[in-house]
């Protein structure tokens, strides 16, 4: 039979066409081969109804610098307790001023996404939550020992009122605005004997319709906040601010200190009286309102005025809550193997991967943990086991170590070995049911526990519990949490505590003391509320009346963390049950020795896949150069058109 084209097209197309069929298959081969991206966290903490502007690693640059307003920027971890405590204190504190929105930005950045860490660890950010502020007209690179580096903001005290976080602000604000917030004395007021000689002075009236006089003490920030809430509308009104007396304080008839009063441009004046007992800014700005008769802007949330939504709200991490309403929400205590994963993922690269450089005390608790990582882990597959030793050793060698070098170091392992074969999306044994809810910190609890079991039923009195308390101390992003352990540990004075029984007895009451005092707190899972551990549910023989039995409570921990379970080997579908099935394959060769045990099996994977790569080049080659020198009745052109049809 006689092969010919179709009708209206021509063999050069139709050659061109099966050429394009093999690339994108070749092209999709490599994708196959390729990991998948990961995200880690619990979820925002900031959604599109706040007025916090939520910034991402490509936009904190381009709106922080040379911008025509100062920024005052939260850096936060979403599974950060005290980042979730202080999140409604923010969120107040941005309604609060989203009226001076033409003088300074509330922002938040989450440091717990993935795509955000090589922000946060560029603003040098070591805690959290960390405030920073960013100044009007702020640089981008700024000059340090002689060289040009990024400009990573001041460092902006967090106090416990937010009364002294606001005026910490204005304070902050003055010299950035002089013209609107600087208070005029004696020598600038002495000669203000008439209304008419406001509007004589540009410096006072500066364009303005309306003036409003704050007289108040120089340490006061009432006349401050009326003009920075009135900052929008300085073509109609301004506030004039004294710190003393003088003729116009008499010309308007006021009487005691603070006190107010008013001129406009009509020739019209008069006295403010501040009662006692009210709210002299709210009441001020009122009535500068109303006298001016200023038709007001509606402040909305940023998502709303910049016509977007906020980034990342289905979660940075812990994934969008929708994604766990296929999970069984069962209250079983067990450790799923996917989530001691994520934590240690998320350890090695949000956490110490945030540092610039890793040296002195936090080389030797990096060196210390990773350590125990290698020895206690309960790893499932030979590549977790062969990814944590490798990098125990790598560490153990170094005498200090820069961060490129060590995240190219994690990156060429994970390329090696692809340690996390989980959903870096989803939480497990640790889901939340409330964004910034458990998930990290879960985990970890979780991994500790873990680590100083198995060494319980190792029976090695190993020391665990300083590696953890040097993790903690040295790498934990949430300070408060970190500084709360480390006043337990020395209280207690666990680092003696030889015995791993004694390490592991000591890290379940400090667990069930931390629970105690998180009860009720914004940082609370109403579905998993913070309980004595473990619960008399879970464990009735735990316990003798109201007190614990920890021989019972040691075989029953004993129980849930020496053996953790792959979770989504328990999912019963068709799809689940066929990874299984692969990953059981898989562990197989992995177990045996293939050529002497010299090659693990991602190496006979990328073997493999270079294999059928170089077979598909071959292909393409021959067919490119053979069918060329063909018409359109060659045989050739029938085997390169049948086998497009195939690959279609």
């Amino acid at each position: 039979m006689i092969c010919t084209s179709p009708v209206g097209m021509t063999w050069d197309t139709e050659t061109r066409r099966g050429h394009l069929l093999i690339t994108l298959t070749f092209l999709q081969l490599i994708a196959w081969s390729t990991p998948f991206p990961a995200l880690t966290g619990s979820g925002p903490l900031y959604g599109p109804n706040d007025f916090v502007y939520v910034l991402n690693a490509s936009t904190i640059q381009n709106m922080v610098f040379y911008s025509d307003r100062a920024w005052l920027v939260e850096f936060f971890s979403s599974w950060c307790g005290h980042c979730v405590q202080f999140a409604p204190v923010w969120k107040q504190f941005a309604t609060d001023l989203k009226e001076w929105r033409s003088m300074v930005m509330v922002a938040g950045i989450d440091c717990a996404d993935d795509l955000n860490v090589g922000s946060c660890r560029e603003f040098e950010i070591m805690g959290y939550p960390t405030l920073k502020l960013f100044p009007k007209n702020a640089k981008r690179n700024v000059t340090s020992e002689g060289k040009s580096v990024l400009n990573t903001g001041e460092v902006f005290q967090r106090p416990n009122s937010m009364v002294l976080l606001k005026n910490n602000l204005i304070d902050a604000l003055i010299p950035m605005f002089p013209q609107t917030l600087v208070a005029f004395n004696e020598s600038f007021s002495k000669n203000l004997l008439t209304p008419k000689s406001f509007w004589e002075n540009p410096e006072f009236s500066n364009g303005a319709q309306f003036l409003l006089l704050v007289y108040e003490n120089s340490d006061s920030h009432a006349g401050l906040e009326v003009a920075l809430r009135l900052s929008n509308y300085q073509k109609s009104c301004r506030v004039v601010r004294f710190n003393e007396k003088n003729p116009m304080y008499l010309r308007l008839s006021l009487d005691g200190w603070p006190a107010a009063g008013y001129i406009s441009k009509d020739g019209t004046f008069g006295s403010l009286i501040l009662g006692n007992n009210q709210d002299i800014i709210d009441l001020l700005t009122k009535a500068v309102i109303g006298l001016a008769q200023i038709t007001q802007i509606e402040e909305l949330p940023w998502s709303e005025v910049v016509g977007e939504t906020h980034k990342g709200l289905k979660g940075s991490g812990g994934g969008a809550l929708e994604n766990y309403d296929n999970i069984p929400s069962n209250l079983e205590d067990k450790v799923s193997t996917e989530d001691l994963l994520h934590t240690v993922r998320n350890l090695l690269r949000n956490e110490v991967g945030l540092l610039q450089k890793i040296d002195g005390p936090k080389l030797v608790a990096l060196k210390n943990f990773v350590s125990i990582l290698s020895q206690y882990f309960p790893s499932d597959r030979r590549e977790v086991q062969v990814f944590l030793v490798k990098l125990s050793d790598w560490i153990r060698h170094q005498r200090e170590i820069e961060n490129y070098k060590y995240l190219e170091k994690l990156n060429d392992m994970e390329a090696e070995l692809n340690p996390w074969d989980i959903d870096m999306n989803i939480w497990y044994d640790c889901r939340p049911t409330v964004p910034g809810r458990r998930g990290y910190s879960c985990g970890l609890w979780r991994l500790f526990h873990t680590l100083t079991v198995i060494g319980l039923e190792k029976h090695e009195d190993t020391q665990i519990l300083p590696a953890i308390h040097g993790y903690v101390r040295e790498f934990f992003g949430c300070k408060e949490c970190a500084k709360h352990f480390d006043e337990m540990v020395e209280r207690d004075n666990a680092l003696q505590l030889r015995s791993i029984r004694d390490q592991t007895h000591w890290l379940w009451k400090a667990h069930n003391e931390v629970n105690l005092r998180l009860i009720g707190t914004p940082s609370e899972d109403p579905a998993f509320p913070k309980i004595k551990y473990p619960s008399s549910e879970h464990c009735p023989e735990c316990y003798i009346i109201n007190d614990f039995d920890e021989g019972k409570v040691e075989e029953y921990l004993l129980r849930v963390y020496s053996r953790p379970e792959r979770y989504m080997d328990k999912m019963d579908s068709d799809t689940r049950r066929n990874r299984k099935n692969m990953n059981g394959t898989a562990s197989k060769l992995s177990s045996s020795s293939w050529m002497g045990g010299l090659f693990s099996l991602a190496d006979m994977g990328i073997f493999m896949m270079l294999y059928f790569s170089i077979v598909l080049l071959l292909v393409f080659a021959y067919i490119h150069f053979k069918v060329a020198r063909r018409r359109r009745y060659d045989p050739i052109f029938c085997l390169h058109r049948a086998w497009s049809k195939i690959l279609i």
